[in-house]
């Protein structure tokens, strides 16, 4: 029984400091933060590439003629055979696209930003909290 014990203890031991290192590393793994999209960013990127962004708004035509961001194209499902076009007149490729829809939470910028990518726009990104960052921080 005494080494039945030994061995438990030894075992608690070794997975107390695993625990305890797992917690402290600098470079451990984020388990509970969702995987990082490499086609998001967040409005302080795009601060950086003043001048060369095509603003993308992926919401309904309604909730954009209601506001959006200034100079920004409307560009949804609903709509694309007609507004397309229309974005590939103001589109070159020393310009990235940067698509937002209402907030965080909103699928459809990212849906867009792909639907670019495979139309062939390799720089197509999505706004990390949408409409709303914007809103906030240009109040």
């Amino acid at each position: 029984m005494t080494a039945f014990r030994q061995t438990g203890l030894i075992l608690l031991i070794a997975v107390g400091l695993a625990g305890v290192t797992a917690a402290v590393h600098p470079k451990r793994p984020t388990f509970l933060a969702p995987p990082v999209d490499p086609n998001e960013v967040n409005l302080a990127q795009v601060q950086h590439w003043a001048g060369t962004v095509l603003w993308v708004d992926a919401r309904p035509d309604a909730e954009f003629a209601s506001g959006h961001i200034p100079e920004s194209l409307s560009l949804n499902f609903e709509n694309w055979p007609d507004q397309f076009p229309e974005f590939l007149d103001h589109y070159s490729p020393d310009r990235r696209v940067v698509v937002y829809c209402s907030a965080a939470s909103c699928q459809l910028s990212r849906e867009i930003a792909e639907k670019l990518r495979t139309s062939g726009i390799t720089d197509a990104y999505f706004l990390e909290g949408g409409w709303e960052a914007w809103k906030q921080a240009h109040p």
